[in-house]
């Protein structure tokens, strides 16, 4: 597959496709990740009152920041697993869309690292929080995918004989 740019990637997959996808992923992630710890997460999270919430913010036991610094790795694992070792997470299977890299077409484990460090809710990482909705909005491709040199598109549009010589693509369209 010839190198892509931004220009000749014509099948961006669309920003609600893109927003359900990345929704349909935190619904499986909340249920898979976050429901393993949610005991520890509602003794500190889920007071009654309002003085109380004040009085368990204060004294925020430091295995809490653990516990945060755990789930958002699990996160980052999740997005980076499924990118790299399937192009695509389940959300974004499920809406027929799917991540290339514009050079080799398969997306390299560093690019999908490096592509999913908005997940990460520490500085530096945050501030992507902003930035990446607001570049989406721009430039129909998010920031970080710029600087890794990937793109999200739709997958029926990548499933054409043309943009498989480098691997065939291993899912059947769902009917």
């Amino acid at each position: 597959m010839g190198r892509m740019d931004t220009h000749t990637i014509k099948n961006h997959a669309p920003i609600g496709k893109r927003i359900l996808a990345f929704i349909a992923d935190f619904l499986i992630i909340d249920i898979v990740i976050f429901w393993a710890f949610q005991n520890a997460f509602a003794q500190v999270f889920f007071a009654k009152t309002f003085k109380e919430a004040m009085q368990s913010a204060q004294s925020i036991n430091p295995a809490v920041y653990f516990l945060l610094l755990v789930v958002a790795l699990l996160m980052l694992f999740y997005h980076t697993f499924f990118e790299y070792y399937l192009g695509q997470t389940p959300g974004q299977m499920f809406f027929t869309i799917r991540v290339i890299d514009r050079v080799k077409g398969e997306v390299g484990f560093w690019k999908a690292l490096t592509r999913n460090l908005y997940i990460l809710p520490f500085f530096p990482f945050y501030i992507f929080w902003i930035i990446e909705p607001i570049y989406l909005a721009f430039y129909k491709e998010r920031f970080l995918e710029r600087i890794t040199n990937t793109a999200t598109i739709n997958a029926d549009a990548y499933s054409t004989p043309e943009n498989r010589s480098w691997k065939s693509y291993p899912f059947k369209k769902v009917k």
